[in-house]
């Protein structure tokens, strides 16, 4: 890996970049999700009348040896100049 296999995780969980080849990983703002549902239930709570809704968190990708990111390009044959 990552010439043969290229792979790529989720959560960005602390031993992706403790592996031989470091992980690609989508990162999780966990903080900000326990934040927002924390606050959309006191908010619930205060007025059980509020319609649904959706929230969105955006995630962030990590990337890291294991998608092929850092892979040398193979050398290619060049011609001597004349």
């Amino acid at each position: 890996m990552p010439r043969d296999v290229r792979m790529a995780g989720f959560d960005d969980v602390r031993f992706a970049t403790l592996v031989s080849v470091p992980l690609t990983t989508v990162h999780q703002p966990c903080r900000e999700i326990a934040v927002t549902a924390f606050r959309a239930m006191l908010e619930r709570i205060a007025d059980p009348t509020l319609p649904p809704r959706l929230l969105l968190l955006s995630p962030r990708l990590v990337i890291r040896e294991s998608c092929g990111a850092y892979v040398a390009a193979p050398k290619t044959a060049t011609a001597e100049p004349p």
